[in-house]
């Protein structure tokens, strides 16, 4: 838990909670959206290759492309975040009574 945030609430949602892998799905699937290779995200997840044959003998650590992989997470939640011109709140769509 070294280094870790000890605010729980910074991805709260209205009615609503994103769990930790909620923002884990989230990031890889930006990530592979963004053109990482998706070897690269699983790595960014730490997830290891199920593929003994792949495990032994792809030794790559994949640190430079896992370098790449985060700053370009960081720049798209920067550009979706970081500029409140650009955000819009949408209103629940009203019910109808029947």
């Amino acid at each position: 838990m070294s280094g870790r945030s000890k605010s729980t609430a910074t991805l709260s949602l209205p009615n609503g909670k994103w769990t930790p892998h909620d923002r884990r799905r989230t990031g890889a699937t930006l990530m592979t959206k963004l053109g990482v290779l998706p070897e690269v995200a699983e790595r960014c997840l730490n997830h290891t290759e199920e593929n003994r044959v792949k495990r032994i003998y792809q030794r790559h650590s994949y640190e430079g492309e896992m370098r790449d992989a985060w700053r370009l997470l960081g720049e798209r939640l920067e550009l979706l975040t970081g500029d409140a011109e650009n955000v819009v709140t949408l209103m629940p769509r009203a019910t109808s009574a029947a």
